[in-house]
């Protein structure tokens, strides 16, 4: 080995390669992820640091990247390999890598070491002792530590035990070191990040392929983001195979476990490193979409599969818990993928025989929909279409995890053409999980069976039934009422009882609501929950969510907040959650989220509504995009949110005229920000009446006609209005009556901010037109000093800062603030450090470095000048 650690005067001979305490070198695709080196930062005051990532988690990067960023002179590296499993050289090495900040650190140890051939307490004692004097804000990194952890865990527990406050101790791993990380934990001395830490986020993602010279549509990152599931080695091989194309299909193939790239670097780097029960056991568990360790059992035969299952959980082998408690695991999206086509290659009967036995545990256990899945697999469709047929409806209201897709090889649809029960029964299982195409077309061959289906029977109502939850998730609304309601029509004539019948509320709670017929959102909220078949998830989450919806959506927030509370706490309890039927009440928490301007919140539950339903529900994915859309514009990125209404209508091109409404409102209003009043006019005219007066009011109003305004206005042209849209009614009217200096403007406002009291609205009163919202600031003092004032004019504050008028005048200084700086801006009048730290997620220093910027681009030397030249540039 190449001698490299050093000739410096009193040092060892060294015994080690110079890169052992190097840190990698920084790529030049390095994207920054300051959040994360805060917490690293944090860790500072912990007894130890432990990042623990799987394989290609980015944690080398990561360290190697904070290392960099941190003062000349205080940080050492070890890099550990598979020859540190001798205990005398790891120690040796550790002792080593100090040396190039503090070069008789250790010297004692390493004389005892050398001496003794073997760790002891006194080597341990006089390295802890050396740490201490180690510079103040030192840091040892031992990265790889897994290929050591093992061999030298005894002498490392004593260590971390004795180890000083003066200095961090890092250990960087694939598993857990066997430490007595519990104490730690409880006692606080232990700072961790861990694979749901590393993982990039969307944004993330967009940036690392931005990096390699990739761009790619918002849907193809989308679905890059939710394969690799933000691991960053997967992301990564995309952004090569990516580079110098802009072919869409080249994009969704990029992450094809087929791809040799991808396959081979996970067996080399995964699967070749760990014993032979093991590769076999998550060989065998791949074809499992939900791993607990009884299914495990079942599958491999194996009785200490509970073992294995916790191994590979402790050894982070690409395991995601779906429970709190730990007891239910899926593999990673693309890992499975790779399991079973490794699977399939080394052994396909085995394959075959696992899911037959896969499938026949899962009958056992009352699982249909998840059985006839392995069935299909295992090649025995009969047995699969037979489930199906006979349960597979009254499991779809009760599981709360969504099966895989169907595996439809083995089936003939036009063999299926002669029973129509089970080819129904597929097609509306389809629909139901998100295989919202091949369902239609299923569908569509039923119309045309021979002989066709009696008008007024069983096979009729339950057809009628398929088709309204066909058309619901595909955005044909008033279609999907139409047909749930000749469904109900076919049962009460026939006084049919169906199991079936069920499903006839879901679609019509969703489309009263989308198509804003409220009291019948009630009526239908009535007729479901008396059905006494209606199972737990959906009387206790999806009819209080669908009424939260509707509430928020009408404008009555309060009773809003309420029903979207209890039915996150009946989803948490029942482990919906995650589950589609939660789409209704994510909504409009996110909705709500956004009226209080909390829009950090707001836009993660957006997030969350977008991956509850992406898959497959093509209407509930429309609506969620133009959520983001509405929530991106209130932060100040109209042109993000555009592009978003856009991405929007891609996924819904055949959207039905209630939708198509929304997204043509929503692309006016954000054109209108941006100053354009052509194309506001052009879009208003296929709006309804209400819409489209309350549009081109805007509209007059932006181009400074509060007579024409106040035209479109009057009540014979907007007819009953929602409670939301009357008060948005009122802002247009105070802000015409402030436009041409109506003396009793004061009295309009006065009335505005009485009915937004009422409810708690913040949003839709200081973003409805710029005249309401710069009066508010202008007038602030006047108004009466109450927790709800006092949130209205810092919201007001925050919006005028944002409007184009602001935007100018912040050219008057040389260099822009940056959203960080103007984030800090903000709670500068009203928060101390330690309070903007936690309100942002970001260290105290992190807080300071930003300051002293904000002070050097404003011209200022303190607080107070910063908030008085903020507010003379219309900042604050």
């Amino acid at each position: 080995m190449a001698e490299g650690a050093a000739r410096r005067p009193g040092a060892s001979p060294a015994r080690f390669a110079l890169p052992k305490f190097q840190p990698s070198a920084l790529p030049a695709t390095l994207i920054s992820r300051q959040a994360l080196h805060d917490r690293l930062t944090a860790g500072a005051g912990q007894r130890l640091t432990v990042v623990v990532g799987s394989a290609g988690a980015g944690k080398t990067v990561l360290l190697s990247s904070w290392a960099a960023a941190r003062p000349a002179g205080t940080t050492s590296w070890l890099s550990c390999d598979g020859a540190d499993a001798n205990p005398v050289r790891f120690w040796t090495g550790f002792i080593e890598a100090p040396r190039f900040v503090e070069p008789g650190f250790g010297a004692d140890a390493a004389d005892l070491l050398a001496m003794d051939g073997a760790m002891s307490a006194d080597v341990t004692a006089s390295i802890a002792n050396d740490a201490a004097k180690l510079p103040a804000g030192s840091a040892i990194i031992v990265d790889d530590y897994h290929a050591a952890a093992h061999a030298v865990s005894g002498p490392m527990t004593d260590l971390v035990e004795r180890w000083p406050q003066t200095a961090q101790l890092v250990l960087c791993s694939r598993a857990d070191p066997p430490l007595r990380l519990h104490r730690l934990r409880m006692t606080g001395q232990l700072c961790e990040l861990r694979d749901r830490d590393l993982h990039f986020s969307l944004a993330e993602s967009g940036d690392l392929l931005a990096r390699f010279g990739v761009q790619v549509a918002a849907a193809d990152l989308a679905l890059l983001h939710q394969r690799s599931e933000g691991w960053a080695a997967a992301l990564q091989m995309a952004a090569l195979s990516l580079r110098g194309t802009t072919d869409p299909v080249r994009a969704a193939r990029a992450l094809d476990v087929r791809r040799h790239e991808i396959a081979e670097y996970f067996i080399a780097e995964v699967l070749q490193q760990q014993p032979p029960e093991i590769v076999q056991f998550m060989l065998d568990t791949s074809v499992l979409g939900e791993l607990t360790s009884a299914a495990c059992a079942a599958v491999t035969g194996r009785q200490d599969a509970a073992v294995l299952l916790r191994s590979i959980d402790a050894a982070n082998l690409f395991l995601v818990a779906v429970d709190e408690e730990r007891t239910s695991f899926r593999y990673h999206h693309l890992v499975r993928q790779l399991l079973r086509a490794e699977l399939r290659v080394r052994d396909p009967a085995r394959d075959q025989a696992l899911q037959l036995r896969a499938a026949e545990w899962f009958e056992a256990t009352g699982d249909a929909r998840r059985a006839a899945r392995h069935f299909l697999a295992a090649r025995q469709a009969d047995r699969a279409l037979a489930l199906l047929q006979d349960r597979g409806v009254a499991e779809y209201q009760r599981d709360p995890a969504l099966p895989p897709p169907l595996d439809l090889s083995m089936v003939n649809p036009a063999l299926l053409a002669e029973a129509p029960d089970r080819l129904l029964a597929l097609a509306f299982d389809l629909v139901m999980s998100g295989e919202v195409a091949r369902g239609g077309e299923y569908l569509d061959l039923l119309q045309r069976v021979e002989p066709s289906i009696p008008p007024g029977s069983r096979l009729a109502f339950r057809l009628a039934t398929a088709r309204a939850a066909h058309y619901g998730v595909t955005g044909q609304v008033d279609e999907g009422i139409e047909q749930a309601l000749a469904a109900r029509a076919i049962q009460e004539k026939a006084q049919l009882t169906d199991e079936w019948a069920v499903a006839l509320p879901t679609v019509l709670l969703r489309g009263y609501t989308i198509g804003e017929d409220f009291p019948a959102v009630e009526r239908e909220a009535a007729v479901a929950l008396a059905m006494p078949e209606l199972a737990e998830p959906f009387r206790q989450v999806l009819v209080p969510g669908a009424r939260a919806l509707a509430w928020f959506e009408s404008g009555h927030l309060r009773q809003a907040a309420e029903a979207a509370g209890a039915a996150e706490a009946a989803a948490q309890r029942l482990g919906f959650d995650r589950h589609y039927i939660a789409w209704d009440y994510l909504r409009a928490q996110a909705g709500l989220a956004l009226e209080r301007r909390d829009l950090d919140t707001a836009e993660q539950l957006a997030e969350q509504v977008l991956a509850v339903c992406e898959k497959g529900r093509p209407a509930f994915e429309f609506l969620a995009l133009l959520d983001r859309a509405r929530i991106w514009a209130a932060g100040e990125q109209a042109r993000h949110a555009l592009a978003t209404v856009e991405t929007a209508r891609r996924v819904l091109p055949a959207a039905g005229p209630t939708l198509l409404a929304r997204a043509d409102e929503l692309e006016a209003l954000l054109r209108l920000s941006l100053g354009d009043l052509r194309t506001p006019a052009e879009l208003a005219s296929g709006l309804p009446d209400d819409l489209r007066s309350l549009l081109l009011a805007r509209i007059a109003l932006a181009a400074g006609d509060h007579h024409a305004a106040e035209q479109h206005l009057r009540p014979a042209a907007l007819g009953n209005l929602t409670p939301r849209r009357a008060l948005v009614r009122q802002i247009l009217l105070a802000a015409a009556a402030i436009s041409r200096g109506d003396p009793t403007a004061a009295v309009s406002v006065a009335d505005v901010l009485g009915t937004a009291r009422l409810e708690g609205y913040l949003n839709t009163v200081v973003t409805t037109t710029p005249q309401l919202t710069s009066y508010l600031v202008e007038h602030s003092a006047q108004m009466q000093p109450d927790a709800f004032t006092e949130q209205l004019v810092a919201a007001a504050l925050a919006v005028r800062a944002a409007q184009p008028d602001a935007a100018r005048s912040r050219s008057g200084f040389a260099e822009p603030l940056t959203a960080a700086e103007l984030r800090i801006l903000k709670l500068l009048p009203t928060s101390s450090y330690e309070q903007m730290a936690a309100a942002l997620y970001v260290s105290r220093n992190t807080v300071k470095t930003h300051m002293r910027s904000v002070y050097q681009k404003l011209g200022v030397t303190s607080r107070s000048a910063a908030i008085e030249r903020a507010v003379e540039l219309r900042l604050l």
